[in-house]
């Protein structure tokens, strides 16, 4: 192969096509268009100098909606959250109130944020690497889609809830005025491709444009698209073809079009609190599956297993105890990978 010859061709018509695009600043460039299926949306984007219409971008940290039901359970009967910071998109907002969830593993982050308004169905909405701490699988869903999705526990001050399906990871997706759609020649509920400038700048594809008049123009990513095109709060970002290969340069808005980031005090760590221990020792490693009746939702209920034996947890603090007898696991037994551990150090028989 020509390897010149083929570089050349290829400069040549890039150069044509780059001369076929009107100079006016008010000129459109016209997006690939799809099926109705939508799995694409064809869009227009401006091409202007100094003047191209950007959006900014938000990063979602993990956090969840409740709905009144849970809140209850949570947080006590008729509990009225407090606001704490009010958010980008109108109407929506961080409350003080945080909940644990705690997975499979036994694993927990805590600390995670409720946000407001209250919804008809309780949805946690996860990055990839949250997934993995908790060991739940969560599907890329749209927000709402929630039927057949992963399942946590839930731990508020005054109860615990099991919630059978709600967790997911958020599908990309943009909210837009009704201004900034029309100017895009965007649908609602199409996708559309979202370039990212910067020294770790990527191209977004699959993003949900989300239409309304109430809408304030932001792209929602979660925490892991977040790191890995380097974007922080305020970032704005731009639709564009998903063949254009030219570089950009990170831009952010200023402080008046800075979204609020989510008030984040959450950690991730293994559960050592007897208390917590007591109430969500549901999940069995030793038989792999949920030990909880699915339509319990009471701290009483969570207790217990399906037969209403009561489990017996193990920690690190409960070792002392097993110095001489040695520990028998069973299966009302769970020992947390961090006794097992320290057991094997101490030299604590595991039986």
């Amino acid at each position: 192969m020509d390897t010149e010859r083929l570089i050349s061709d290829v400069v040549k018509n890039v150069i044509k096509k780059l001369e076929e695009v009107p100079q006016s600043n008010t000129a459109d460039v016209q997006l690939s268009t799809v099926s109705e299926s939508g799995q694409k949306a064809g869009a227009a984007y401006a091409k202007t100098s100094s003047q191209d219409r950007k959006i900014v971008c938000g990063v979602s940290v993990r956090h969840v909606h409740l709905s009144r039901e849970h809140l209850d359970i949570l947080y006590g009967k008729d509990y009225e959250p407090k606001t704490l910071r009010e958010l980008y998109q109108p109407g929506t907002y961080a409350y003080e109130e945080a909940v644990t969830i705690v997975g499979p593993k036994l694993n927990a982050i805590q600390n995670v944020r409720i946000l407001g308004p209250l919804r008809n169905k309780t949805q946690v909405e996860l990055a990839k690497t949250d997934c993995v701490i908790l060991g739940v699988n969560a599907p890329v869903r749209r927000s709402g889609d929630l039927k057949g999705s992963a399942s946590v526990v839930l731990i508020g001050p005054k109860g615990v809830v099991f919630l059978d399906e709600g967790v997911i990871r958020a599908n990309r997706h943009i909210h837009l005025d009704t201004e900034d759609a029309s100017y895009f020649g965007i649908k609602d509920n199409e996708e559309v491709d979202v370039r990212i400038g910067g020294s770790k700048g990527l191209t977004f594809n699959n993003v949900q444009a989300r239409i309304s008049p109430d809408f304030k123009s932001e792209m929602h990513v979660d925490t892991d698209d977040a790191n890995a095109a380097d974007i922080v709060n305020g970032t704005l970002v731009e639709m564009v073809d998903a063949s254009c290969i030219t570089s950009i340069l990170t831009q952010v808005a200023d402080s008046n079009h800075t979204p609020p980031s989510i008030p984040d005090g959450s950690f991730a760590s293994e559960i050592t609190d007897p208390n917590i221990l007591k109430s969500v020792s549901v999940f069995s490693p030793l038989e792999g599956k949920s030990m909880l009746d699915s339509k319990s939702s009471s701290r009483q209920n969570l207790a217990g297993s399906q037969s209403g034996s009561r489990k017996i947890v193990i920690t690190v603090e409960d070792l002392d105890n097993y110095m001489e007898s040695g520990i028998k696991l069973t299966s009302s037994t769970i020992l947390s990978p961090l006794a097992r551990d320290e057991a094997v150090k101490r030299g604590i028989k595991i039986m």
